[in-house]
């Protein structure tokens, strides 16, 4: 029997961000409601490679799971895939897989526009983002979907690239686009911040933050290495992450251990379900860290097999 095959290309014309954030929102209903299975990521070292598994489950009515799995160490490789497949719960069969990283990237953007939905203020006009990669921009198009900013200002460190982005934001959005000459210029003007490099060195100065921010963190969040500074979550009256399974697995090694914020750090799921106060002071300063959520790869993937076999646009037909 043979499996369906989806690339990029049916991604990109099969799935758009509105329909990525709505899976993701019910994906952290289903954490909240205990029927996501959403396990710490498994990692093989190989000498040559080192394969990153996420693996998930809807447990409830329609079940599937499923896994995701690339070579970190080719993270920022322009020729580097990701393979996601899908099972049935009912017969083990294999449902269809998906070959590259965009699926990755819009279910990475569709959390991040979750967060900014739940966590920024409604009045948030202004969006600020500091890096001009791949996923800067799932990010942004998460996030013009779920607020109306009327600027947005973006900075990285390549003039060129943040010059390209910055045209390519214009199109999406009606909003006014700027790149911005330093980080400083887009930290102090945000009312939503999304960071989303690869840096290993904080990005920006706690003291440039406004009062009343949101910050989507989406870089790397170590001791060792880290594109925020840990202070930036000690300004912050709430610390959020979407996987409180993945910040303990990353134990010694994660950004907050050893201090007192880590304590503080809660689900977004359990934000969303109500399970902790959604309301927010002007002033209060919000911080998402975006680790993870296992499971929300498979969910979207079998979103995408399903709009496939509604519309009989199966890879297969």
């Amino acid at each position: 029997m043979a499996i369906p095959l989806f690339t990029d290309d049916d991604v990109r014309h099969k799935l758009d961000m509105p329909t990525a954030i709505e899976v993701m929102q019910q994906a952290f209903g289903r954490q909240a409601a205990g029927t996501l299975a959403a396990p710490a990521r498994l990692q093989a070292d190989l000498e040559v490679g080192k394969l990153v598994f996420t693996t998930g489950a809807a447990t409830d009515s329609p079940s599937c799971l499923g896994f995701r799995v690339y070579d970190v160490t080719q993270l920022h490789s322009p020729g580097r895939a990701e393979l996601t497949a899908v099972f049935n719960t009912d017969d083990g069969g294999l449902k269809g897989m998906v070959v590259g990283p965009l699926l990755g990237a819009l279910r990475t953007g569709a959390i991040g526009g979750v967060a900014i939905k739940w966590l920024s203020r409604p009045d948030a006009r202004v969006l600020g983002i500091l890096g001009s990669g791949y996923q800067a921009r799932t990010q942004l198009e998460a996030a013009v979907s779920v607020r109306e900013f009327s600027e947005i200002h973006i900075h990285s460190r390549s003039v060129e690239r943040c010059a390209a982005f910055a045209e390519e934001a214009s199109k999406m959005t009606t909003a006014i686009v700027q790149s911005c000459p330093s980080a400083r210029e887009v930290v102090e003007a945000a009312d939503v911040l999304i960071c989303a490099t690869a840096s290993s060195v904080p990005v920006f100065d706690p003291a440039w933050l406004r009062p009343g921010v949101h910050i989507n963190t989406i870089g790397p969040k170590f001791h060792s290495a880290s594109e925020l500074e840990a202070s930036v979550a000690g300004k912050a009256q709430r610390i959020v992450t979407d996987s409180l399974a993945q910040a303990a697995a990353f134990g010694e090694d994660f950004i907050l251990y050893g201090s007192d914020d880590l304590a503080r750090l809660v689900s977004l799921s359990d934000i969303i379900s109500g399970n902790e106060p959604a309301p927010r002071a002007a002033e209060e300063i919000s911080l998402f860290y975006s680790l993870g959520l296992a499971g929300t790869e498979v969910l979207l993937a079998n979103q995408l097999f399903e709009l496939a076999a509604a519309a009989d646009d199966s890879p297969l037909k």
